[in-house]
C-alpha cells in the first residue's frame, strides 16, 4: 500500500463527505428535502465516491478501505449534528432540552440508517467479490 493512496482515501471519506454534507446543510437544503438527501441520496454519493476511487485501482485492502468509509460517514454525521446544534432555537413553550433530545434522536435515526445502508453494501460487495474470487479459481474442462 502506497502512502498517496491512503493519503487520497483519507482526503476523499474524512475531508470531502463532511465537506458535502455542510455545502448541503448551507445551500442545498431549501432545494432538496432533508429526509431525501440523508436517507438516500447521501449514501448514494458515499457509495459512488468511493467507487471511483476503486476503480482508480488502489491497492489497499477491503477492510481499510470499508473502514474509512465507515469513519468518513461517521464525520460527516458529526458536522451534521453540529450545525444543526449551531441553529437550534427551541420554541418558547417547550421544556429544556426538548428541542436537544429531538436533534439527538434525528441524528441517532439518520446515522442508523446510513450505517444500515452501508453494510447492506459491505456485505453485498464482500459476497460478490467471494463469488468472482471462486470463479476464477474454477478449473476449466
Amino acid at each position: 500500500m502506497k502512502r498517496m493512496q491512503l493519503v487520497s482515501l483519507i482526503i476523499v471519506n474524512l475531508v470531502l463527505l463532511p465537506i458535502i454534507q455542510l455545502s448541503y446543510n448551507q445551500f442545498y437544503a431549501v432545494d432538496i428535502p432533508e429526509g431525501m438527501f440523508q436517507l438516500w441520496l447521501f449514501p448514494l454519493l458515499i457509495l459512488l465516491i468511493n467507487v471511483l476511487l476503486w476503480s482508480c485501482r488502489l491497492r489497499i485492502t477491503s477492510y481499510i478501505h470499508w473502514t474509512f468509509i465507515y469513519v468518513g460517514a461517521g464525520t460527516s454525521l458529526a458536522c451534521y449534528f453540529v450545525w444543526h446544534y449551531s441553529q437550534l432555537i427551541p420554541y418558547p413553550h417547550m421544556p429544556p432540552g426538548e428541542a436537544t433530545f429531538e436533534l439527538y434522536m434525528r441524528t441517532f435515526l439518520l446515522g442508523l440508517w446510513q450505517l444500515v445502508a452501508l453494510f447492506l453494501v459491505n456485505v453485498l460487495t464482500f459476497i460478490m467479490s467471494k463469488i468472482s474470487m471462486s470463479l476464477k479459481n474454477v478449473p476449466k474442462i
